[in-house]
């Protein structure tokens, strides 16, 4: 295989033209190749290649590892960011898991599109060994992507050796005359990993051949089985985005409302249940009678069924109904408080509020208590808020939440009903027309 070659195959694939692309670097033989390969390759596509380093501060070696990547760098004339985390010893996911999250938070900050990992063909085989040993499903099966976005989606990791033994790594790097470094935690039978690398790899290898690339063909397979499965759930009434409900069809197996609820968790952030607790949830949520309302607590969040949709809440939006008082003075954003979001106001002409000065006063934004009301047309009587939510199919466990406005002790604006015929904006007259957001909003000048 001819690396460089196969370097920029993948970056022209992945990187669009002109992008600047980071390398994670350890100052491992696996990062150091890759550097040298993307150096080697980038610049010629025309992209500027960058580098980081995170130091994790486990090893008292540490603070050598992040010299050594500095003089590499600076003797190739790449710009190197070192990056020290803190990682608790005492984390409940494990020492391994909590360097990964720390390394990987680091990497989501990147300014660069890319950054490229030195994952290669063999760390695919073991991972895929790993995750079998762990009892996953497909998506642990599919193991490490060529690219994946990471939290926010603005940057993505981007492997691209995962086709390239970890033997042919090591003899580029000794034909180039290329230096690294050797993390002694690698010869540590202490994680899980390194068990897999020294004690059961020489064995498959000796005896199975071809068992590293039969497992990353396995991997590829499980990742588009589990594309196949995406596209499924959202047939079946999975949302596109955090925050919409799934809608609960009721003419589905068993397995497909599994999967589609699968989805919908993951696409929330929510931890995923055991098989046979994941069975029970669909139970509840696609068996209810249609008037029922079902709640399922799971994963620091309610899973809450209303009218054929079922909506993920935050435990904290239930908190955020409690008694609470913002006052608003007319200026244009309003943070409402921690689970509350915020209400932004645009300027307009004949409709929202009126934005005169006889509209001083007392006003504020408070929690519904029940039993308000509130008149939309001059000409008509005012009607009980459960009312006008119920017209507008607002769901119950949303209502509790919606932050509404009152001028003293009159109500003036609903979000998703409307402002109220006496502070209501007339043709011609300038005007305000509010909008809340679930989620906080941040100043301009943050």
């Amino acid at each position: 295989m001819e690396l460089e070659r196969h370097i920029a195959s993948r970056i022209e694939r992945a990187l669009r033209p002109d992008a600047p692309i980071c390398v994670g670097l350890s100052g491992g033989l696996d990062s150091v190749v890759l550097l040298d390969l993307v150096a080697r390759a980038a610049p010629k596509l025309g992209h500027a290649v960058r580098a980081v380093h995170v130091h994790h501060g486990l090893s008292p070696n540490a603070d050598a590892w992040a010299a050594f990547c500095e003089r590499m760098c600076a003797d190739r004339g790449i710009a190197l960011d070192v990056v020290r985390v803190r990682v608790p010893g005492d984390a409940p996911e494990g020492l391994e898991a909590a360097a990964r999250a720390a390394r990987y938070a680091v990497y989501a900050r990147r300014e660069e599109p890319i950054v490229a990992l030195a994952h290669h063909l063999d760390d695919q085989a073991e991972t895929v060994l790993l995750q079998l040993l762990r009892g996953t499903g497909l998506k642990g099966l599919a193991a490490m992507p060529e690219l994946r976005a990471l939290e926010g989606g603005r940057v993505s990791v981007f492997r691209p050796l995962l086709e390239v033994p970890r033997a042919t790594l090591h003899a580029h790097a000794t034909s180039h005359g290329l230096r690294w470094i050797e993390d002694e935690s690698n010869a540590s039978l202490r994680h899980d990993r390194n068990f897999i690398r020294h004690d059961v790899v020489p064995r498959l290898d000796a005896r199975f051949a071809g068992w590293k690339d039969a497992a990353s063909r396995c991997a590829r397979h499980a990742g588009s089985a589990m594309e196949l499965l995406g596209e499924l759930a959202r047939i079946d009434g999975a949302p596109l985005r955090a925050g919409q409900g799934l809608e609960l069809a009721a003419d589905l197996s068993p397995a497909r409302r599994a999967n589609a609820l699968r989805a919908f968790l993951a696409l929330e952030g929510l931890p995923m249940p055991t098989e046979a607790r994941l069975a029970e949830m669909a139970r509840q949520l696609y068996g209810a009678r249609g008037d029922a309302r079902v709640r399922i607590a799971h994963g620091g969040a309610t899973l809450v069924r209303q009218r054929g949709v079922a909506v993920a809440v935050a435990d904290g939006v239930a908190a955020c109904a409690d008694d609470w008082r913002v006052p608003w003075h007319g200026e244009p954003l309003v943070e409402l408080g921690p689970g509350r979001g915020s209400v932004r106001f645009e300027a307009a002409m004949g409709t929202g509020l009126r934005a005169t000065g006889d509209d001083d006063g007392d006003w504020h934004f408070a929690p519904r208590r029940g039993g308000e009301r509130l008149r939309l047309e001059a000409a008509r009587p005012s009607r009980t808020l459960k009312n006008l939510f119920q017209e507008a199919a607002v769901p119950e466990w949303e209502r509790e939440r919606l932050p509404l406005l009152f001028r003293g002790e009159r109500l003036a604006w609903v979000p998703g009903i409307g402002v109220a015929a006496d502070f209501a904006c007339a043709p011609g007259m300038a005007g305000m027309v509010p909008a809340w957001s679930p989620e906080a909003e941040k100043r301009s000048s943050d």
